[in-house]
């Protein structure tokens, strides 16, 4: 009898264990009813190391599972966005194949034009899909330098004047010209301004206007790419860099683009050890904003 009541909290340890196990891992078990108030001998140090280490493993095993389903999910947009361009471009060629010599010189123009922009939808969603596998791996380099922001901006902003004027969208920047340098990665900060232009600009109207602005803030400076776009629901900001989930998003039959853009300059600015906020007005326009060092 002394000895069943000596072994008793470790028989009680060993089967709450052994239930833990059972689980899957999944239910962390209460161990305070028969360790609260002991004197802190062995058994109890012992369950308390034990509860411990079943709630990391329950808490890791659930953002594993999280992370199962995000990549599910990341792979079945993916895939839709794969088949999409794809079917139509093997649609166009296979059109031209079965009415050789029936079609118009112009309507084999047409179709090779289309079938070419499909191409070319394709190899930037594999262009931003390897971009991103990069991004996050553990040995990707960020190489720090002191550059003109504003003259970074500049460039990126008469890049863009072509492709914006023939949507008939006015792309403007707002910056004093004295601005201080900024110490980032002078690439990967402009894949950032790209992505965001490029996004203001499937989005803006005919019409409408970009804006990418530079304000001091501290020893920091607060960079905004804004637009007079569709803007975005309240309730699909907190999903925006999500890059598992994909957004019904009002825009142009036109609009082309992987989906990709806003993840990999999130990802991008995380890092820089920054942050990026967005502020929205639903058919009024958006704003993208975050910090650099200087």
């Amino acid at each position: 009898l002394l000895f069943f009541r000596i072994t008793l909290r470790l028989r009680r340890l060993t089967s709450d264990m052994e239930i833990f196990r059972n689980s899957d891992f999944s239910a962390s078990p209460d161990l305070s009813p028969f360790l609260k108030g002991r004197s802190g001998d062995e058994i109890e140090r012992l369950g308390s190391i034990f509860a411990q280490m079943a709630e990391r493993i329950t808490q890791l095993i659930k953002e594993l599972r999280q992370t199962d389903i995000l990549r599910r999910e990341f792979i079945a947009n993916i895939t839709h966005d794969l088949r999409t361009p794809l079917t139509s471009l093997r649609g166009y060629l296979e059109t031209l194949l079965l009415k050789e010599g029936e079609v118009t010189p112009e309507e084999y123009r047409n179709y090779l034009t289309i079938a070419f922009k499909r191409s070319d939808q394709l190899g930037k969603l594999v262009s931003g899909l390897f971009e991103l596998a990069r991004l996050d791996s553990p040995d990707v380099q960020v190489r720090f330098e002191s550059f003109s922001l504003g003259e970074l901006m500049q460039d990126i902003v008469q890049k863009f004047q072509l492709v914006v004027e023939k949507k008939k969208i006015r792309l403007q920047t707002d910056f004093v010209e004295d601005l201080p340098f900024v110490f980032a990665d002078i690439g990967l900060m402009e894949r950032v301004f790209e992505n965001l232009i490029e996004n203001a600009s499937r989005y803006t109207p005919e019409g409408g206007s970009i804006t990418t602005a530079v304000v001091p803030k501290e020893q920091r400076l607060m960079i905004k790419v804004s637009d007079t776009g569709s803007g975005i629901r309240p309730e699909a900001i907190p999903f925006l860099f999500n890059r598992s989930h994909r957004l019904k998003r009002e825009r142009p039959k036109d609009a082309e683009g992987a989906g990709l853009g806003l993840a990999i300059a999130k990802r991008i600015l995380e890092l820089h050890g920054s942050d990026i906020d967005v502020q929205s007005v639903v058919d009024v326009g958006t704003t993208f904003m975050f910090t650099l060092p200087i």
